[in-house]
């Protein structure tokens, strides 16, 4: 005879309970006009800050330079991995 500590107990069975339906968040006119503007404003600083942030003889050097940044970026954080993995 088995010690009663080594008995397993019955499994449980799990209730599945009927979820319940969300209701969907409707926005309302005036939320909806106001993130279009938060949009729209957001678009135009982007615009502005390219303005601001370009040369003004539209020399793209500093695009090329960036686009080597990000290219190398890949190959030390391999480094960094290996280096630390030890």
């Amino acid at each position: 005879m088995k010690s009663p500590r080594k008995t397993k107990a019955p499994a449980r069975r799990l209730v599945v309970k009927k979820a319940k339906k969300a209701a969907s968040p409707e926005m309302s006119a005036e939320e909806v006009i106001a993130l279009e503007h938060i949009s729209q404003r957001y678009e135009q600083s982007e615009r502005a800050w390219q303005r601001m942030t370009s040369l003004p003889g539209g020399d793209e050097t500093w695009n090329q330079v960036e686009e080597h940044l990000l290219t190398q970026g890949g190959q030390d954080a391999e480094r960094r991995w290996k280096y630390f993995s030890k």
